[in-house]
């Protein structure tokens, strides 16, 4: 593991796979998960990329936010820091974001620019942060919106902290993280480890980044990320319905959807060979087009 340093002092956990001359494939995962939510993927890409996964700000073994700040611009500088770290001068990456990770790429993509984005795969997302109406309040005068955002953080961390608080009742939480994530028919262990993921999360990093992008729609962005994308999506997600991938691939330039009609929105831990082979195929079509 190694201690990068995003903008403002936050500690970033950065994990490395593959040989250093392959090439690079960078993770962002999603809300209340972690490197560990990637599952098998980097492992099955590791034979011919070089795979790089971090944690987010305030998520696993990455530090609280040096600001105490979790807003979208902070996540995608985070991005920017992992890839100053990692990328060689001039050298092209792939993207790969998984659920609040695909609005994280748009976001950094649209504060960067897209030139050294060879190509990026939406794993299970529609590339808007949370997928639920927007704050109430939008519009309100400044000093009345930022009470109203004061209250909404208050209940949100209250939320959390009682999520966190029934750890020890599995069957609840696990029945919960099923719903809201998984299938009907997806394996047991996997709901268990994506709900330990989520509840070990920092409860002032979970409520700051959901208020911070839950009227974020990062299909906005999507027309700024010119390089070849693949939105693969599970006909069962609850939290990316069919329309909003849809809407996504709508808005790329150059996008194709792969959909997994029994899949969840965990790909990455129910499907990663589909995952990773989506990825490899992107990333050896980009190398020929570079190439040829």
């Amino acid at each position: 593991m190694t201690d990068v340093v995003s903008f403002d002092g936050t500690h970033l956990a950065v994990t490395t796979w593959g040989a250093d001359d392959a090439p690079l494939v960078v993770l962002v995962h999603g809300l209340g998960m972690s490197t560990s939510s990637w599952g098998e993927v980097p492992d099955r890409l590791a034979g011919t990329c070089r795979v790089v996964a971090y944690d987010l700000r305030g998520h696993a073994r990455s530090g609280p936010a040096g600001t105490g700040r979790y807003r979208l611009a902070s996540h995608a500088a985070d991005l920017a820091a992992v890839l100053a770290h990692v990328r060689r001068d001039g050298e092209q990456v792939t993207l790969v974001g998984h659920s609040l990770g695909g609005a994280i790429l748009l976001e950094h993509v649209a504060a960067a620019g897209a030139e050294h984005v060879a190509g990026a795969v939406f794993a299970g997302s529609g590339g808007s942060a949370v997928t639920v109406p927007g704050l109430p309040g939008r519009g309100l005068p400044a000093p009345v919106g930022t009470v109203v955002r004061t209250a909404w953080l208050g209940l949100l961390l209250l939320g959390v902290r009682l999520g966190r608080r029934l750890r020890g009742w599995d069957a609840v939480t696990d029945r919960v993280s099923r719903r809201w994530a998984f299938a009907p028919h997806e394996p047991a262990d996997l709901v268990s480890r994506a709900r330990a993921d989520f509840l070990a999360t920092r409860p002032r990093a979970l409520a700051g980044t959901v208020l911070a992008s839950i009227s974020h729609d990062g299909q906005r962005l999507a027309p700024a990320l010119t390089a070849p994308a693949v939105v693969v999506h599970g006909g069962q997600d609850s939290e990316v319905p069919d329309d909003d991938a849809r809407r996504l691939l709508d808005a790329l330039p150059d996008g194709e959807l792969v959909t997994l009609p029994r899949s969840g929105h965990m790909l990455p831990l129910t499907d990663p060979e589909v995952v990773a082979d989506r990825i490899a195929a992107l990333v050896r079509r980009t190398q020929a087009e570079h190439t040829g």
